[in-house]
């Protein structure tokens, strides 16, 4: 039998296992061209008489036809569906649903801000929080000068750091400060929001401050609990504030034994460094996209934002910089707006083929992959993906990033399909009433891919 005929057997017997009549597919074989005359009514009776696993239905016919259907499940829908499959292992286009259709990404936006911040700044780059002082140590132990503590947007920095920053201060033989303790926010703009982030949220754990220098995510010392809805909060003031509580606890005060007196200013590179906390990308990485903790990404965003900034870079900044790495990919960036990098932002639109143009980047250079990949959430088995696919050819096959905003749902990674082939793929749903249903309907489709 020739592989035509090959093929359409393996059809026929795909619509039989959707009950349809095989009486009423016999007489097709007479209108068949002759290139497949070989399919005759017997053989597909002997065909259809054994056991299934006699023929095997091309997996690309399989796949597509399954696809086929739930597009058109997606067509009686009340919301917009978005869908590009791309075929890594063959480098081709495989499956397209309203795929070049612009959408809101939610927090998939992830995937653009660690993808080109891999591309740019590498896995090992640093989130450097340094301190010095200026002036002298006199005998007596005290600081004729000011200390200043630069931020570089480091979301991960803890009480215990701050902590270990007191300690650093007080073994260099310091027992009181004749100047202030300053913090500096410089690194980025003094916006402490992200563009298109809604009022009414902020701040809170999924739209926190957004500022240089922070101690617990910006929250209140000394139990770091909740946010400060005072007008004039500030971070980088409260990181200053905390630092002179932790240095008083130490014995280390003002000249006149109260606590030392604490601002904020920008540091004029005329002090002394003594003390550097970093970490790596590859570190803030891992949460921003296991937890698609917003805090982290708008930290390797502003990153990004920085790279060609001396301070206060801006979010357009950090745009340019995604948009240039997407159109490196092979990208339109026409149809693409990039608003921040946590997907927070209601001014966020991108494609299915976009986001799919920057998984096949990132496949295609390990520099990328080798750090992108370990970070992404597996289907029934860790971060926002561990109650999802938890059984079927989807569990633990699934590396993916989640999106969830109000009327937004979306999923965007890479799945290794039956035939040994890797799939890169992007599902977006917007205006959905309930969360479940768009996830059920993705996690359909993740599972025929896997299948």
């Amino acid at each position: 039998m020739n592989s035509y005929s090959q093929a359409l057997l393996a059809a026929l017997l795909l619509l039989r296992k959707k009950s349809i009549l095989l009486a009423a597919l016999l007489p097709v074989v007479a209108f068949l061209p002759t290139q497949a005359q070989d399919l005759t009514p017997d053989s597909i009776a002997n065909a259809v008489a054994v056991e299934d696993s006699v023929v095997t239905i091309p997996w690309e016919l399989r796949v597509r036809t399954e696809l086929d259907r739930l597009g058109r499940e997606a067509d009686n829908a009340y919301y917009h569906v978005g869908i590009s499959v791309w075929d890594l292992t063959t480098d081709s286009f495989f499956w397209g649903y309203n795929n070049r259709k612009v959408m809101r990404p939610a927090s998939t936006q992830k995937v653009l801000t660690a993808i080109s911040a891999l591309n740019l700044l590498g896995a090992q780059h640093e989130f450097r929080t340094r301190a010095y002082y200026t002036g002298s140590i006199t005998d007596d132990g005290t600081l004729t000068g000011d200390i200043y503590v630069v931020g570089d947007f480091d979301p991960m920095y803890s009480h215990s750091d701050l902590k270990e920053l007191a300690r650093n201060i007080r073994d260099l033989g310091i027992q009181r400060i004749s100047g202030k303790i300053y913090g500096d926010a410089s690194m980025k703009s003094k916006d402490l929001y992200g563009n298109g982030w809604c009022w009414d949220d902020v701040p809170s754990k999924y739209e926190p401050y957004l500022c240089a220098l922070m101690v617990e995510r910006g929250r209140m010392y000394p139990n770091f609990g909740t946010y400060s809805k005072d007008a004039s909060f500030h971070p980088a003031a409260h990181f200053a504030y905390s630092l002179s509580q932790e240095l008083k606890a130490l014995g280390v005060t003002a000249t006149n034994g109260a606590a030392a007196d604490y601002g904020m200013k920008d540091y004029t590179s005329a002090g002394r460094n003594f003390y550097t906390k970093a970490r790596t990308l590859e570190q803030v990485m891992q949460r921003m996209l296991k937890n698609s903790d917003n805090l982290h990404a708008e930290a390797v965003f502003f990153h990004l934002a920085h790279l060609n900034a001396s301070k206060y870079c801006s979010w357009k900044d950090g745009a340019r910089q995604v948009e240039n790495v997407l159109r490196k990919a092979g990208a339109s960036t026409s149809y693409v707006e990039v608003a921040d990098g946590s997907g927070v932002s209601l001014y966020n639109y991108v494609s299915p083929d976009a986001q799919v143009a920057l998984l096949r980047y990132a496949y295609q250079n390990n520099s990328i992959f080798q750090y992108f990949y370990p970070a992404l959430p597996i289907a029934g088995v860790d971060g926002t993906l561990d109650e999802r696919m938890k059984t079927g050819n989807a569990y633990a096959n699934v590396h993916a990033k989640t999106g969830t905003l109000e009327g937004v749902i979306a999923l965007c990674g890479y799945v290794k399909a039956s035939n040994g082939h890797q799939l890169a793929f992007s599902i977006l749903v917007n205006g959905v009433l309930t969360a479940k249903t768009a996830r059920d309907y993705q996690d359909r489709i993740c599972e025929e891919l896997a299948r």
